[in-house]
């Protein structure tokens, strides 16, 4: 078994280097049968994807037309002029190449793939181990930066999370989150690991990160992909002439042993766990509801393109037919222009009912009693109650009173108790107090992007319930009368759309 300690760090004048270098080259329910089990479409597309790229990555040929000294000046080695090697040299210099843009420096001579790019050992072109999985992961999410092993620990970023149920409690060192924990705990955790998720370790400011290729909990071992530094001053692989491991395999004993977490890419996590609510053909799974009709005869919701189009010329809703709770709810909407009647001057206006039961007609006789988090120009994010004084729909939310509104306000607010519609809302925390009702309306502090697709998430755990809009946190209801129901979309005399509408199982206390 080979070593799977990480390569040293360079000092703090190598970093300057690389930062310098760095700027010079810049010109998005896991089960433990992990390594085998068919995964959904989107999910296995994006694992495929990763992970042929770093096979890719791995692989690629090159041979150098002069020497190219190691990046690190302590080292003896060089690629030597006119031998072949696999895979993207590593380097700390210029460690952010992709294997797109090594690809560019690669020409075809006499039957040979020359490398003719820079040879200096600060500026020839490869990756490290955590810019590999990087460039890896950016396959399936093609936001993801380019992150640092330290960066790649759950707690951190918003674009890894953990594989398994273990506590992180913010350590730096993997190790202490090992020891923590305890074997048993991480072992289940290693038996989640699917192909595209990672192991990762973290110690003293010196990491290091492997990418999964295959797992096999009924023996307890995992197959990785990995980009490494040198043993003995050579490269681990292909006899000297590789600095990238394919297949190679550890225990689950092992990578306890040596610190190592299972991480997960949240898109491809996102992907594992993600219910679509809507297909993006059809209402199949929606109930339909009209004010004042049997049938939705003007085609207010309707789909096209992928799309929900909500027409608003009518008041209505579209009903899941599933009743849900603890979880993560995903909504992406854009406004149109047209609106409709008595609104057709105010604020675009619509709404995600949470929590919904009883009949469509329970409301207005449009909509069934729930937990409004508001789509709403100015006030997306706000909460309202949908329901009467008899209804059992209440919720608590801290807040300051602002000319007459109440202001989500999580560290100076004061509990207040909403238990009908006519008690008014909840305001999001950044709601303008000079907020007036009319259409296109922009408070200072907006979270939405009036002309593009935006993002509502709602969390609702328990008897709380968390939105965010564009990642931003935007407010929070506590001591839910309703901890679970239906999911309403609304028309409320305004156009609009939406592309996604997405449900995660979601059982982790929100705080």
């Amino acid at each position: 078994m080979e070593d799977i300690r990480p390569p040293p760090e360079r000092n703090a004048v190598k970093k300057h280097f690389v930062l310098i270098f760095t700027l010079i080259l810049i010109l998005t329910v896991r089960s433990a049968q992990a390594g085998d089990e068919a995964c959904k479409p989107k999910e296995a597309a994006l694992r495929t994807k990763v992970v042929e790229y770093m096979r890719a990555a791995a692989t690629v040929e090159w041979t150098p037309q002069e020497d190219i000294p190691y990046y690190d000046p302590d080292s003896r080695f060089v690629f030597k002029k006119g031998e072949t090697y696999y895979g993207l040299p590593y380097t700390q210099g210029m460690r952010n190449t992709s294997l797109a843009i090594f690809e560019t420096q690669i020409e075809t001579r006499d039957g040979v793939r020359c490398y003719v790019g820079p040879t200096d050992r600060l500026t020839y072109l490869g990756s490290d181990c955590s810019a590999s999985i990087s460039n890896a992961w950016r396959q399936a999410d093609p936001d993801f930066p380019a992150l640092l092993t330290r960066r790649m620990i759950p707690d951190r970023p918003k674009e890894t999370v953990p594989v398994g149920d273990y506590v992180l409690n913010f350590y730096d060192s993997t190790p202490d989150i090992l020891k923590e924990n305890g074997f048993d705990v991480m072992k289940k955790a290693y038996a989640c690991l699917k192909p595209a998720d990672a192991v990762l370790l973290h110690v003293n400011y010196d990491g290091h990160v492997m990418l999964v290729l295959k797992n096999d909990p009924d023996n307890e071992r995992l197959f990785i992909a990995d980009q490494t530094g040198l043993a003995n001053d050579q490269p681990k692989s292909r006899d000297g002439h590789s600095t990238w491991r394919l297949d190679q395999e550890y225990s689950y004993q092992q990578l306890f042993d040596a610190g190592y977490i299972p991480i997960a890419l949240r898109v491809i996590d996102d992907a594992t766990h993600e219910m679509e609510l809507f297909n993006g053909q059809n209402l199949d799974g929606w109930t339909v509801n009209i004010l004042n009709r049997d049938e939705d005869v003007k085609n207010v919701f309707s789909v096209h393109d992928g799309m929900i189009h909500v027409s608003g010329e009518e008041y209505g809703g579209i009903m899941t037919t599933g009743d849900y709770s603890n979880y993560r709810l995903t909504v992406e909407f854009k406004w149109g222009e047209k609106t409709w009647g008595n609104h057709e001057n105010t604020a675009r206006d619509s709404g995600v009912l949470i929590h919904s039961f009883g009949s469509m007609k329970d409301f207005g006789g449009v909509w069934a009693r729930s937990v409004e988090a508001n789509l709403l120009e100015g006030g997306i994010g706000d909460f309202w109650i949908v329901g009467g004084p008899d209804d059992n729909v209440a919720g608590t939310c801290d807040v300051v009173e602002v000319n007459g509104i109440r202001i989500f306000d999580p560290i100076n607010g004061k509990p207040v108790r909403i238990t009908k519609n006519s008690d008014g809302c909840f305001g999001w925390r950044g709601r303008s107090p000079n907020y007036k009702n009319i259409k296109g309306f922009r408070g200072p502090c907006d979270a939405d992007r009036p002309n593009a697709w935006n993002e509502m998430v709602v969390y609702a755990v328990g008897n709380v319930m968390e939105v965010y809009v564009n990642g931003k946190f935007v407010n929070r209801v506590y001591d839910l009368n309703q901890t679970h129901g239906k999911i309403q979309l609304q028309s409320e005399g305004a156009e609009i759309f939406f592309r996604r509408v997405t449900l995660r199982p979601w059982t982790k206390p929100l705080n």
